[in-house]
């Protein structure tokens, strides 16, 4: 039976561009297109040389099989991560749409946070306390004390407001993309933790799941891709794409046989009013002098949007560093996720400034930027 050809739509120079930008770190960069869902770049590392399957090299395989990097490991759809501060524009979403939060209001960022008394006592990664913010200046600096308080608040108006957020932004489920094999993440929430523990003690929802949650620790996983489908729908006013790998297929006389149309597979809890407000919080990350990544954007000729998110990772003394953004901030073109898998970080920098430092990469080669 004849075979047929697949058109892509990934966009060669991206996927260059993102191979590269990993080099030898373990990690997965997915690039998509906030109006179609087009997946432009979807690169994953280590690698390996497909030719060792082609021609059933068994040394080879043997090899990259007992690599404990895990070549054969798709981290792009496969992998699940904490994620980090970069879940906090959910965060943000849900405060705003359940009235917890309203724009202007000015919260404390104290080192310390005990709203929830001094058995749930959390800190912040800032060593002193800074103050009386608005949420701009929250995401810009992502402080963690601000958001415990916004998710206990959240969390005293309903447990349930939070994870659902999460989910109608895509996380915690299948992203349903075709012709690829995927992990679908974990969004806690009360009914999950009944589900998913035995004892009683274990399925007990307590205030920790809900500040952690707010931040995206805890028991939170997301994947690459549904990250980079994540941050398309915060560049786009909201709505949830089914990723697209696959555009057509077409017969060896170069007719198309089968078409892949974008296709909306839901929308976020949230309204354009609301997403407006917290990407310019994201372009203040990536642009204010306090922000976490301005060192890596702030004089880029393109300009930015995005969060980091540096997580604890189970390897010890590890994190997985991550950055989500979209470019340009006026007119987005492209969504992007980027995850370095238990990275040892440099002294004095956290990770997911060098995950933002592998997205500017894939940013030059769309921009053309040198």
């Amino acid at each position: 039976v004849p075979g047929r050809d697949v058109v892509l739509a990934l966009d060669p120079k991206l996927q260059r561009a993102a191979e590269n930008a990993l080099g030898d770190k373990k990690g997965a960069i997915v690039a998509e297109d906030p109006w179609s869902g087009e997946i432009l770049a979807i690169a994953s590392r280590p690698t390996f040389d497909l030719n060792a399957l082609v021609s059933g090299d068994a040394a080879a395989i043997a090899r990259y099989s007992a690599d404990p990097n895990r070549p054969f490991f798709n981290r792009a759809t496969f992998g699940q991560y904490p994620t980090g501060s970069s879940f906090k524009p959910i965060t943000s979403a849900a405060a705003l749409r359940n009235g917890v939060y309203k724009w202007g209001d000015r919260i404390d960022c104290p080192q310390r946070w005990t709203g929830y008394g001094e058995p749930w006592a959390q800190v912040n990664h800032e060593p002193v306390a800074l103050g009386l913010m608005d949420l701009r200046t929250a995401l810009a600096r992502s402080c963690n004390t601000f958001f415990y308080e916004i998710g206990k608040r959240l969390n005293d108006r309903d447990p349930n407001i939070l994870p659902n957020t999460a989910k109608s932004f895509g996380l915690g489920k299948a992203t349903d993309i075709d012709f690829v094999l995927e992990a679908e993440g974990i969004v806690p929430s009360p009914d999950w933790k009944k589900q998913y523990f035995t004892s009683a003690a274990d399925q007990v929802w307590n205030p920790g799941d809900a500040t952690n949650l707010a931040i995206g620790q805890g028991y939170l996983l997301a994947t690459p891709l549904q990250m980079a489908n994540y941050a398309s729908t915060l560049a786009n006013d909201g709505m949830v794409w089914k990723p697209r790998l696959v555009i057509e297929l077409r017969d060896r006389d170069g007719k198309s046989v089968k078409t892949y149309p974008k296709t909306q597979a839901g929308s976020a809890l949230s309204i354009p009013t609301d997403l407006s407000l917290i990407r310019d919080g994201m372009h203040a990350v990536t642009t204010d002098l306090d922000g976490t990544v301005s060192s890596v954007f702030r004089t880029y000729a393109t300009s930015t949007a995005g969060k980091s998110g540096t997580a604890e990772s189970p390897a010890a003394g590890k994190v997985d560093a991550w950055f989500i953004g979209f470019a340009s901030f006026e007119a987005p073109s492209i969504a992007i996720a980027a995850v370095l898998d238990e990275y040892t970080e440099r002294p004095g920098v956290f990770g997911s400034v060098d995950s933002a430092i592998a997205v500017k990469a894939v940013l030059n080669a769309k921009f053309a930027t040198p």
